[in-house]
């Protein structure tokens, strides 16, 4: 997750000064942006399963 914010923070100070037009900083961080989403969905996913396996093994 943390690249996925780094990403982010060098798009935008991209975008501010000027390196890359904001309209295409702005879609490329929509799609940074799902990506961190879909990342984190599956890190939840993951701590759930393994909580799950907790209880049962008790």
């Amino acid at each position: 997750m943390g690249d996925v914010q780094g990403q982010l923070a060098r798009l935008f100070r991209e975008a501010r000064s000027g390196i890359i037009p904001v309209d295409h900083a702005s879609k490329l961080a929509h799609v940074l942006v799902s990506l961190g989403r879909m990342m984190e969905a599956s890190q939840l996913e993951s701590r759930v399963e393994a909580l799950e396996k907790g209880r049962t093994l008790q």
